[in-house]
């Protein structure tokens, strides 16, 4: 008998989602991941002609602790950390030590998480390595609706 893809039995521990859509959600998350990392990588080692600011207020780093972490014990030391800076006005985005442990834990942890969450999130992490992320769609006109999809590509690539 072949298995099916999905499940189909209330038994197992993961929701019933399409496997494009747990994939796409993967690829997403790791993404931001990923950005948040190249975003340290560059405060800690700034380049003089790539300077980006990390510019993540102390609730998006909440968020990134909380939602993409695995460890209970360490997803709650740091959010009480992160408390504690916002009520000390203490900026998370130059504090060094801090942007070092998301940089030594952050990708660990959202690896365990992807494990017990499903595996073919797992897969889809592990191709973001060389993966850029898409490019945003362009803006459309309203005169753009009555136009036929190769006039579009024309426009477009001009």
């Amino acid at each position: 008998m072949g298995r099916q893809m999905v499940p189909d039995d209330d038994r197992t521990g993961y929701g019933k989602t399409s496997l494009t859509m747990t994939r796409a959600m993967s690829d997403d998350i790791g993404m931001k991941l990923k950005k948040i990392m190249e975003l340290i990588h560059n405060t800690i080692d700034p380049n003089p002609n790539d300077m980006e600011k990390i510019g993540l207020t102390h609730a998006q780093w909440q968020e990134v602790v909380s939602y993409l972490w695995n460890d209970e014990i360490w997803s709650d030391a740091i959010n009480k950390a992160v408390i504690r800076c916002k009520q000390a006005d203490i900026n998370l985005n130059s504090n060094m030590e801090f942007l070092i442990l998301i940089l030594e834990k952050g990708p660990i942890q959202l690896k365990a998480e992807f494990r017990k969450t499903h595996p073919i999130a797992r897969l889809a992490l592990m191709d973001l390595v060389t993966k850029e992320p898409p490019e945003p769609e362009k803006k459309r006109k309203y005169a753009d609706l009555w136009k036929s999809p190769d006039e579009l590509k024309k426009e477009y690539k001009k």
